[in-house]
């Protein structure tokens, strides 16, 4: 995901019909604020507490869809599997393999014999394996 597509703005700004219907209301608000401080000083309370009202609740929808859309990102179905895999070496023969992750691998383990010298095959490391389609170019 790029740095672009980050940030309160990412789901408001993907939808065009929204930004334009904030820009009407962003517009409406700030009218209403002006007229509302206009009858403000000319005296007229009610009407002027009215048009402040209308244009503060603008400014609040406004604030409320920018900050609380969802960006729109790809959806997926759950957390992405990795494969974790376990690489055991021979201290005597530096014979290395590596293997699909059990249960109970722990670095230092003694786990299995050695197929070339009959020596005991200690796990040296436990780590995802790298999934060549995200490789960096």
């Amino acid at each position: 995901m790029a740095d672009s597509d980050v940030g309160p703005l990412a789901g408001a700004t993907q939808n065009w019909t929204t930004l334009a219907l904030m820009v009407v209301v962003g517009a409406i608000a700030l009218a209403s604020l002006y007229m509302g401080f206009t009858n403000y000083g000319e005296g007229n309370m009610e009407t002027a507490f009215m048009y402040i009202l209308i244009g503060v609740s603008g400014f609040v929808a406004i604030g409320f869809t920018f900050f609380k859309a969802k960006p729109a990102t790809k959806t997926q179905d759950g957390p992405k599997e990795v494969e974790v895999v376990t690489t055991l070496e021979c201290p005597q023969c530096n014979l290395k393999r590596v293997r699909a992750f059990q249960p109970g691998d722990y670095i230092f383990k003694k786990d299995e014999p050695c197929t070339r010298c009959e020596g005991m095959m200690t796990v040296t490391r436990i780590n995802a394996r790298k999934d060549p389609k995200e490789k960096k170019d």
